[in-house]
């Protein structure tokens, strides 16, 4: 299934593909901050591309050298938004770090929704494919509600 829409921010890229939605962290500043005005923007893309669906997310944090805030943390976890849309989330990472960044995130605010820790993107798609029949498959959020 082709790329049909994305959203590119300097420090991360957003796009559906084969109802999966992809997060692509581009930063390599480590002076630079995630605030939570920048996940606002971010939320108002995932909102934007999701479309009422729910599905599955693939985090590629392999390039991310920046911080991220406990605000910007807190706001991802307390979105209903983005916690009825998200059914399943893969991070895929190279470093301690980020495995460190994910673990802490997952327990401290959003320990009930299912993830997968990875080393490269095609596992995580390949994992979700093969596990799809246990978590939500692509629906429209308009019609469970």
């Amino acid at each position: 299934m082709p790329i049909t829409l994305s959203y590119d921010f300097n420090i991360v890229r957003f796009w559906t593909e084969s109802n999966i939605l992809f997060c692509q962290f581009l930063n390599t500043d480590l002076n630079y901050k995630l605030t939570d005005r920048d996940m606002e923007r971010f939320l108002k893309a995932i909102e934007d591309l999701t479309k009422e669906k729910c599905m599955p997310l693939v985090v590629d944090l392999r390039n991310v050298v920046c911080n991220f805030t406990v605000e910007a943390f807190k706001l991802l976890a307390i979105n209903e938004s983005f916690c009825q849309r998200i059914t399943f989330e893969a991070f895929v990472t190279n470093s301690i770090k980020g495995k460190l960044l994910v673990l802490a995130y997952k327990r401290i605010f959003e320990p009930k929704k299912p993830f997968k820790i990875f080393d490269d993107v095609e596992k995580a798609v390949q994992y979700y494919t093969e596990e799809k029949k246990n978590v939500c498959k692509p629906q429209n959020l308009k019609s469970s509600t």
